[in-house]
């Protein structure tokens, strides 16, 4: 006698059919909450019907609705059910929804509702998405991401990077306009063109706008000892001591220097001495060997020696004259040559608007300038200021004329040098700048001759991308534009910005990783850049996942295992960019192998099942 299937089966794992009626009244009060909540959506920032949007529109007005309901609960019951559970909707949100509402209402028998037309199918999202990414990066090299590099200042020289580069499958070059000039970007783009030709594939050009960034500019370190080598006599300006009684002209030297009070530099001239006992008990002398056209002195001392504020000099005159001279004075403030200054967990700097001329803080370890000194008076007390990629971090506690005082409690253990151009992130502050500069808008004109895409940097509000559409239709260009979200304000505007934009020019998005995470935090990072993978696949817009990719390979040839996992979450973008670095083939190389194997396992958030053989996944 043959055995009946279901009766292996016990009856609790049967599909409960009770579900589905209860299921199908839920899918239907939600199209119709999407469909409600959308309309809104594009009438609000698009000022238009939903009719009158197009798909990629709709769609994403579509999503945005969606995603503000909590479907989890509905999801878990699709599942059980076996049916699709809306988690891979991105593309397709009203098809996805119409096709479930269907599917329940014949199993049940229930007359057909009306629910109008959804504005594309399955195919025709996925399709909007490929020729929007081709309309930007070009037709796929056969991996599921183009890959973009940025270029270094050689390469302009440098006959074999961009071709070695283009070989092992980049399709896509980054200039950035914040460095290098004219005559270097010409040079790399006629590179970049020569190696089409010889390889007979194209590959685009994104040139990115430097933008309002935020950067540490000269650095006026508190020196509190000064360490004077040793010279052979005769000795030029730069390595001589400066002795001076201004001290704007004491910061403008690139070497060592003592500031003195004026009624003591006065009775100072040439061929005087400085007698002194330096820190270490070492008897030392400073003879003034020359004057500066702006009167002041350049000493020279033989021996080494170690100078602090505390060192007392005695003056010998060279005509041997004592009347009125002082007997003995200190020095009120030291100065070396710096580039950087090593600071710590519990110091104080001084952001300020420059350093020149200014007396030194009585507590702050620094003064260090703002490239963008307008910002210092956005800043309130209590607000969060991060340098160099996050690697330190204070708050600002007070606000003075010159600045503001930051209390710093996030460093490494042994510090950290805090050097000149180095970014600062002032997370959740509305610092009023636009995101094209008076510079941005010069480059602007060799771009929109030369470049593919444009990119536009720190984008926070609608108006920066609105003025930058304008100044292309000014310049008769219309070049897809990246919007770079480097900032919370620009997370959090970017559904709106789309909303408004996506019918008017092309777009993509770059997720600038290494600025987003200082503003957000790293530990938000992971999240957010779901969210905007899934956003971006909504609006069938691309999508290129960029800044830290692969690094320590790039820059020191050694590979994290960290970092492999994250490249081969890469493949869910439509392009992945790699930074400059002395070992930037090889990461290309490596990167373009880890995309073709993912390609097999992953499309967007879905699987690919495959056929799995473990031996050869091991060896192959």
């Amino acid at each position: 006698m043959g055995v009946v299937m279901n009766d292996l089966i016990p009856a609790k794992s049967m599909l409960d059919l009770s579900l589905l009626a209860p299921l199908l009244d839920e899918l239907l009060a939600l199209h119709h909450w999407v469909s409600e909540e959308s309309a809104k959506r594009i009438e609000l920032h698009s000022h238009m019907a939903i009719d009158q949007a197009s798909p990629s529109l709709r769609n994403l007005a579509h999503y945005l609705a969606l995603r503000e309901k909590d479907v989890r609960p509905l999801q878990q019951t699709l599942a059980h059910c076996a049916l699709t559970s809306l988690g891979r909707s991105e593309a397709h949100v009203m098809h996805t929804l119409e096709t479930l509402i269907r599917l329940l209402e014949h199993t049940l028998g229930r007359p057909v509702a009306s629910l109008g037309k959804a504005p594309l199918s399955f195919d025709e999202g996925e399709e909007l998405l490929k020729r929007h990414t081709e309309r930007m990066f070009g037709v796929s090299r056969g991996l599921p991401a183009h890959i973009m590099v940025t270029l270094p200042t050689e390469a302009a020289a440098e006959s074999s990077l961009i071709d070695r580069l283009v070989k092992e499958g980049v399709s896509c070059f980054r200039i950035n306009c914040a460095h290098d000039s004219v005559d270097v970007w010409e040079a790399m783009i006629a590179r970049i063109q020569s190696a089409e030709s010889r390889y007979e594939h194209r590959c685009t050009i994104l040139m990115d706008l430097g933008g309002p960034k935020l950067r540490t500019g000269a650095l006026s370190p508190q020196v509190k000892q000064l360490q004077i080598k040793h010279r052979e006599y005769p000795v030029d300006y730069e390595a001589g001591v400066l002795l001076t009684d201004e001290c704007t002209r004491l910061h403008e030297h690139n070497g060592d220097g003592l500031l003195l009070d004026a009624a003591v530099f006065t009775h100072i001239d040439i061929g005087d001495q400085l007698h002194f006992i330096d820190v270490r008990g070492k008897a030392r002398r400073i003879d003034m060997i020359q004057k500066t056209p702006a009167g002041d002195l350049i000493g020279y001392c033989k021996h080494k020696a170690v100078i602090s504020l505390d060192t007392s000099f005695e003056l010998h005159k060279h005509t041997g004259s004592v009347t009125g001279q002082p007997s003995a004075f200190l020095p009120t403030r030291l100065h070396t040559a710096h580039n950087a200054v090593r600071v710590f967990r519990g110091d104080e700097i001084r952001l300020c608007r420059s350093v020149q001329g200014r007396h030194p803080h009585p507590t702050a370890r620094a003064d260090i300038e703002i490239q963008v000194p307008e910002v210092l008076n956005r800043l309130p007390v209590g607000a969060r200021v991060w340098f160099d990629d996050g690697k330190l971090g204070g708050t600002i506690t007070a606000i003075e004329s010159e600045g503001v005082l930051i209390t710093l409690d996030h460093a490494p253990p042994k510090g950290s040098k805090l050097a000149r151009d180095k970014g600062i992130n002032i997370p959740g502050v509305n610092l009023g700048l636009s995101s094209l500069s008076k510079k941005d808008l010069y480059d602007l004109d060799f771009v929109v001759s030369h470049a593919d895409l444009v990119g536009l940097s720190y984008v926070e509000r609608l108006q920066d991308v609105e003025l930058l559409v304008e100044q292309l239709k000014s310049r008769e260009a219309m070049l897809p534009i990246i919007l770079k979200i480097e900032t919370g304000r620009g997370l959090a505007q970017l559904p709106g910005i789309l909303l408004n934009m996506l019918d008017r020019h092309p777009l993509g998005v770059m997720i600038a990783r290494g600025d987003l995470a200082v503003e957000v935090g790293g530990e938000r990072m992971a999240e957010l850049q779901e969210e905007l993978l899934w956003l971006c696949e909504a609006a069938h817009i691309p999508v290129v996942w960029a800044t830290q990719v692969m690094e320590s390979l790039i820059k020191e040839g050694k590979l994290s295992r960290p970092e492999m996992t994250d490249a081969a979450a890469s493949a869910r973008a439509d392009c992945v960019m790699l930074n400059k670095g002395p070992y930037i083939v090889e990461g290309v190389r490596v990167l373009a192998d880890i995309l073709e194997r993912m390609q097999a396992h992953q499309h967007k958030k879905t699987p690919q099942l495959r056929p799995l053989h473990w031996s050869e996944s091991a060896t192959g």
